[in-house]
């Protein structure tokens, strides 16, 4: 008898490609979290932390713009998805 004991998904990971300035920035987050965190963390990684992250766009490859507050798990994304990271037109100008 087992005593494993199936965990729901709150701990399910997937892997986001982040196209930030031409550069890819790979990211594992958990899919409960909103999008949002997923973006910081990419934006820590590539050394983008000179504007405020909530500057930063997030687009899919169709170019729809992507609620940052929305949990990630609402998108239905695949491991190694590619979004897109823009700074918003006027942002801080």
């Amino acid at each position: 008898m087992s005593t494993e004991v199936a965990m729901p998904d709150k701990d399910k990971k997937v892997t986001i490609v982040f196209v930030i300035n031409g550069e890819d920035v790979t990211v594992e987050q958990n899919e409960n979290a909103p999008l949002k965190a997923a973006r910081d963390k990419a934006l820590e990684q590539s050394g983008n932390t000179g504007r405020p992250f909530d500057e930063w766009e997030i687009r899919n490859e169709q170019g729809e713009l992507l609620d940052p507050t929305a949990k990630i798990e609402t998108f239905g994304f695949t491991d190694g998805v590619r979004l897109f990271l823009n700074l918003m037109v006027g942002a801080g100008g």
